[in-house]
């Protein structure tokens, strides 16, 4: 017997749209594995936007039930994105589905969603604190936890219930788990009320390096390597491990045939040798005695999922009171405000440049002095041609002939 749990999810929408109709999207998770739920399982549902801010979000208690499990959301009929679900025991999600397009033209009824073991390729937990992201792994001796760029390593104090994680030299920085939901507090300043999230989708993850020329690619349970000059292997995954400083270290064996190779992911943004391409994390892979070197991760990740707020244009800085922002969208798109008015354009991300096309904008009128900011901002964008991620974390946006704006994510949580 399904048990159908009703609910609207918590929803962060602009009142705009708040207002607006809403219309019923239902549907059922499953898995095939013929394995029972734990009583204290939960199902995950998310709605996410385009730019991978969360519109909708719920967490439904089963009780004891067993799948298929039923459910109903309701949205405003204009939303578009995708609609995540998982299941999680006590802080970790253990089954996981696909992304499902919602649409405003779409169907009502999604159908079962089927969900696959998950296994986190690094870290073990996702939560979401208010408008803060935060991650969490599990290592020999602690827990590593990464919030607002920075990775600190944690370890395990007495706590009354859960489970409780301290900095060793500043016991303001902890984190305190209790099943799905988690109290953090960062260098003494407590984030809102933690909930453990949907991981966003990251495979197939890949990298590579030059000089020799070499790639990987780690999928399905299986790491492909190709490197120049020698036969391609495909090698079966062991668990992923995490080392106190954070990294993550991906073991890949064929025993029969006496291979081995171990990936090293360090958090540290890397940038491609022969292009100059930032990607998120420097690696190494190691065979017997033999290491190279490279990046890895999408460079999309340093985009995607924030608001960038301009802090200079072409070495200027811009004026105070106007919020010139924007964000770049994982269906193509990037739009925010240029400081009067709203605009929106396409841009192109490929393995060697950043390109944004032609901006479309409303028409409101503004002083001068602002109108003048926001053509100079939209002319900007027109000659961008690539980015990086400088050492404070800022967004650099490079032309033909160096840095044309400078950007800094914004800490509310704010649309762009």
């Amino acid at each position: 017997m399904w048990r159908v749990f009703v609910f609207l999810a918590a929803m962060v929408l602009p009142h705009a749209l708040i207002a607006q109709d809403q219309r019923s999207l239902s549907g059922s998770v499953s898995y095939l594995e013929r394995m029972a739920l734990a009583p204290e399982a939960r199902v995950i549902i998310e709605v996410l936007g385009p730019d991978l801010s969360r519109l909708a979000e719920a967490r439904i208690p089963t009780d004891g039930q067993q799948v298929p499990i039923m459910f109903q959301i309701d949205l405003p009929d204009t939303v578009t994105g995708s609609l995540r679900a998982g299941l999680a025991i006590g802080g970790r999600v253990v089954w996981l589905g696909a992304p499902v397009t919602v649409a405003p033209d779409g169907a009502d009824d999604l159908g079962e969603i089927m969900l696959a073991r998950h296994t986190p390729m690094g870290f073990v937990a996702d939560y979401r604190c208010g408008a803060v992201d935060v991650h969490v792994g599990l290592s020999d001796t602690g827990l590593v936890l990464d919030v607002a760029g920075a990775r600190r390593l944690l370890r395990a104090v007495p706590a009354a219930s859960g489970a409780r994680y301290e900095a060793p030299d500043d016991p303001m920085t902890s984190f305190w788990s209790r099943s799905d939901a988690a109290l953090v507090s960062v260098d003494g300043i407590e984030l809102a009320q933690c909930h453990l999230a949907l991981p966003t989708p990251e495979t197939p993850w890949r990298g590579g390096g030059n000089e020799p020329f070499w790639s990987v690619r780690v999928d399905a349970g299986v790491m492909a390597l190709s490197r120049l000059g020698m036969q391609d292997l495909i090698l079966p995954l062991t668990a992923p491990q995490m080392t106190d400083a954070g990294d993550i270290v991906v073991i890949a064996a064929d025993p029969d045939r006496a291979l081995r190779a171990v990936l090293l992911r360090r958090p540290v943004i890397c940038r491609d040798t022969m292009t100059g391409m930032p990607h998120p994390e420097t690696v190494a892979l190691s065979m017997g005695d033999h290491t190279i070197h490279g990046c890895g991760g999408d460079p999309a990740r340093l985009l995607h999922g924030r608001t960038w707020l301009v802090e200079d244009i072409a070495g200027a800085g811009v004026i105070d009171r106007a919020r010139v922002s924007l964000g770049f969208g994982t269906d193509g798109r990037v739009a925010g405000s240029g400081g009067c008015n709203r605009w929106f354009a396409r841009f192109d991300l490929t393995g060697e440049t950043l390109s944004i096309g032609p901006a479309g904008a409303t028409m409101m009128a503004c002083a001068p002095a602002l109108m003048d900011q926001e053509r100079r901002f939209l002319a900007a964008l027109s000659v961008v041609r690539g980015f990086d991620i400088d050492a404070t974390g800022a967004l650099v946006l490079l032309g033909p002939d160096g840095a044309v704006m400078t950007l800094r994510a914004a800490t509310d949580g704010s649309a762009p």
